[in-house]
């Protein structure tokens, strides 16, 4: 089972780069999320990863007498990873990110619902981090207006890392006291 405290950690340090990294560095990062909605290695590269990851939470299901047919996932997976790639490839790489955040959801919603104060900070950005990520992956083109509403204003900007220097702070500080 995986520990909310170590997550919450590993979530809190990657958020304080991030935002730190935007701190001193905001052209570069308007320039690289604008890039990244078109981005074709990281769309084929997610979406086989999240194929992969779906396709074993299938196999682990018991569907009694219709397991047999698991083993089709062996030929699903290919052609549905072709077939994404081939016919949807525009704005994959949003909507491909969106799956593995939710895929990646699930595994540390469940070791906090084992756990008790304060893992629940974690599970809160996780069910925030989720439902963005159903939104984005509904409507990927939402991904470049808010990248331009971000860096609109320089202030924002600054504002809105130190909001998330906020967040990995707490997010440290609940995963020590875990």
């Amino acid at each position: 089972m995986i520990n909310a405290s170590n997550v919450a950690i590993l979530f809190g340090v990657l958020v304080l780069l991030d935002n730190l990294f935007l701190l001193t560095k905001p052209d570069f990062v308007r320039e690289a999320l604008m890039a990244y909605p078109r981005m074709k290695l990281p769309a084929q590269v997610l979406t086989a990863v999240c194929l992969v990851w779906f396709a074993r939470n299938l196999w682990m299901v018991d569907f009694g007498g219709f397991s047999v047919l698991k083993n089709l996932l062996f030929i699903a997976v290919p052609v549905g990873w072709y077939l994404i790639v081939t016919f949807i490839p525009d704005l994959l790489a949003v909507r491909a990110l969106c799956c593995l955040l939710l895929l990646a959801g699930n595994p540390v919603l469940v070791a906090v619902r084992w756990q008790g104060f304060p893992s629940w900070v974690l599970g809160i950005l996780v069910y925030v981090v989720m439902i963005k990520a159903m939104v984005f992956a509904v409507y990927p083109h939402l991904w470049k207006r808010g990248v331009h509403w971000m860096f609109a204003d320089p202030l924002r900007v600054r504002g809105l890392a130190v909001l998330g220097l906020s967040v990995s702070a707490l997010l440290i500080l609940s995963g020590l006291m875990g």
